[in-house]
């Protein structure tokens, strides 16, 4: 049996999203590492270049955002089969020069429109370090094609290099998800580091926790994983659903849910493109928002339980999976409120205490422009929301407001913010209280704190406000537990 035999049986040359992720982080931080002169400790020759390959839809476009964004870095992205040969090498241009006392003519090129954005960001961005992320990379025209083997091994686009201090990532399909693909030759995978990802649906649903994914989307690919990633090609064209499409669709149902508007399985089948799979979820849908009304969860979460303990109890797995999984986005949906709040009550604490009408309008006016321009680059999605909101609840203000105003809305921003750690600590405190009851210390509650430790909102707000009845119960089951698993594998 050969090396890649080996490789391709074992899994050891695929990982998943996550790992991808910390894997390229890692990489990035040895790439932009200096010594004391301020010289990087990697050349430029040995950085080379990143190529995640994975599945449409996977994330990796999205990882890489999240990577500059987390690391305070600059930012470009281009999907390449958008481009032509001209605009990604520049267009051709005739120059005079002389050679040995003798005048030439030759063919320069001017400055590749993907090498400009980059020094445009450096200069908006202000960022004199980033990720230069090429998508869709083995999907060129053939005419380009050798465009990208020169930039992979060179990191340059015809004459022009890639600025020192940014890092290129590239991203393709494997040739079973798209028939336009080009296979490299050894040459070039030679000079770069090939990062093959692949599905995960454990993984997916620590991330979707995370980012507030719909909890109906969440509760359906616990019971499902396989339908997280699934691509057929059939006579009747390609059917596929992809985290990409997941997660899009996780954003229309929840503002159809905010308009009143039904989610029919057409809205469904617009985002995933299996009639099997969608139909499946669109069933799924249903008995979760029924689940949710028939256990009345807004009651349980403010404590009255009492009389629904039992029927919990004799609940379904699916019953059970789906009102648990209700309480951990309501959880997290109040735990993003509040850091919110959280950020908009810091921006009015910065900036001080201006004194007359002139000085208060600068000092909004500088703050909602400043807010404006984080918007407009490459940030967090905790950061956008926060920014948005902030945005939004100074709009009432006007151009010109009053120290007043600023002060009325600061207190009145507080008075929220209290108002909402007692609602998450209540609202955790009575529907942990409804699960130990229903199961005790047993795998669907040790679930419902474990899925709670994968939202980063609701863990911030939980070391920030020194949540102490979660650290307990955080400690008591699923500390405990994981230790109690190591000792018996020790003793086995």
């Amino acid at each position: 049996m050969g090396h890649e035999d080996r490789g391709r049986r074992t899994g050891y040359d695929t990982v998943n999203i996550q790992q991808a992720k910390d894997g390229i982080k890692e990489a990035v931080r040895s790439y932009l590492d200096k010594d004391a002169a301020g010289n990087y400790l990697v050349g430029r020759a040995r950085q080379r270049a990143i190529m995640l390959m994975g599945a449409p839809g996977i994330g990796k476009t999205a990882i890489m955002s999240q990577i500059a964004a987390e690391m305070d870095i600059g930012y470009i992205g281009y999907t390449i089969t958008h481009h032509t040969r001209q605009s990604a090498i520049g267009l051709p241009y005739i120059e005079r020069r002389s050679y040995g006392g003798r005048e030439y003519s030759i063919t320069e090129y001017t400055l590749s429109e993907i090498i400009a954005s980059v020094y445009e960001a450096i200069e908006n961005q202000g960022k004199q370090e980033g990720i230069l992320f090429i998508d869709e990379i083995n999907c060129v025209s053939e005419t380009l094609s050798p465009a990208m083997l020169d930039l992979l091994q060179n990191k340059k686009f015809g004459p022009h290099r890639i600025p020192e201090g940014w890092i290129l990532v590239a991203a393709g399909n494997p040739p079973e998800y798209n028939s336009s693909v080009r296979d490299f030759d050894i040459v070039t995978l030679d000079r770069v580091r090939v990062v093959n990802v692949s599905a995960d649906a454990d993984v997916w649903l620590k991330y979707a926790h995370n980012n507030g994914i719909h909890d109906a989307i969440t509760y359906y690919i616990q019971m499902k994983p396989q339908s997280l990633l699934s691509v057929e090609r059939t006579v009747d064209g390609p059917m596929f659903a992809t985290p990409r499409g997941w997660e899009d669709l996780s954003v229309v149902l929840k503002q159809h849910e905010k308009l009143g508007f039904p989610a029919e399985a057409e809205l469904i089948s617009q985002y995933i493109h299996d009639p099997d799979i969608a139909a499946e979820f669109g069933r799924y849908m249903y008995f979760h928002a029924k689940y949710k009304q028939d256990y009345d969860v807004t009651g349980i979460m403010e404590g009255q339980y009492e009389d629904k303990i039992e029927n919990m109890k004799a609940a379904s797995i699916d019953e059970k999976l789906a009102v648990t999984s209700v309480f951990v986005g309501e959880i997290n949906k109040d735990a993003e409120d509040n850091a919110a709040l959280s950020y908009l009550e810091s921006r009015l604490v910065s900036m001080g205490e201006p004194v007359g009408r002139e000085s208060v309008r600068r000092s909004v006016d500088v703050m909602r422009k400043g807010m404006r321009r984080r918007l407009d680059g490459n940030i967090t999605s905790y950061e956008r929301n926060s920014i948005t909101f902030s945005l939004s609840r100074m709009e009432p203000l006007g151009e010109e407001p009053s120290a007043e105003e600023l002060k009325g809305l600061l207190q009145e921003v507080r008075g929220e913010l209290g108002a909402s750690a007692e609602r998450i600590v209540r609202r955790f405190d009575n529907t942990f209280g409804f699960m130990r009851s229903c199961f005790g210390d047993s795998q669907e509650t040790v679930s419902f704190l474990a899925s709670l430790v994968d939202c980063y909102q609701f863990i911030m707000f939980a070391v920030s406000n020194d949540f102490e009845s979660f650290f307990q119960r955080n400690e008591e089951l699923l500390v405990k537990k994981h230790d109690a698993g190591l000792a018996g594998g020790a003793g086995a």
